[in-house]
């Protein structure tokens, strides 16, 4: 089994505290608290040994999706870009150096949608590790200093709407809040 896999543009990045706006050609958005890992050394073919080198930063982050668009382009076996891949789709919070002094592996994070806990998970319960995650990518693409990785949601995924605050929680890499408008 290998991890699902799709880009984003850069437009897709949404700092925290910003507004967040629903693309007029979806209707159901959700969201996807992630992991995220900022690369400091790129490569091929990175072994799962070496992976946790090539990280230098770690934050939380939103994988929005539009899930009516995303139901149908399965249907017909279309990439995922048009449900994945808009303005905004990204919500990233601040980036904490990775230094090694908290466990990567063993992280706790939450997703609170207008104060309701919605997803709660941690690393360590990932289907695919970070390393293995990094490795498998590298063997795709050559990884480069700057790449950031989503790195999978837990359960809990589920709709937003217009007005909803979403706040992201990790006691070791902090608080981030937006605004869906």
């Amino acid at each position: 089994m290998q991890p699902v896999v799709f880009m984003k543009p850069v437009t897709s990045i949404v700092p925290p505290g910003e507004l967040i706006s629903i693309p007029a050609y979806g209707r159901v958005l959700h969201h996807e608290v992630e992991i995220v890992i900022l690369l400091k050394d790129g490569g091929q073919n990175i072994s799962l040994d070496k992976a946790l080198s090539c990280v230098v930063g770690v934050t939380l982050g939103l994988d929005l999706t539009l899930r009516d668009i995303q139901t149908e382009i399965k249907k017909k076996g279309y990439p995922w870009e048009l449900s994945k891949s808009f303005d905004q789709s990204s919500p990233l919070g601040s980036m904490r150096l990775y230094d090694h002094s908290f466990d990567l592996l063993n992280l706790p994070f939450t997703c609170f949608v207008n104060g309701e806990k919605r997803q709660e998970g941690n690393t360590r319960d990932m289907i695919f590790t970070i390393p293995r995650i990094i490795s498998f990518l590298s063997t795709v693409w050559k990884l480069m200093p700057g790449d950031l990785v989503y790195t999978g949601t837990p359960s809990g995924v589920g709709v937003l709407c217009e007005e909803d605050e979403i706040v992201l929680d990790s006691p070791v890499l902090g608080r981030f809040t937006w605004t869906i408008c």
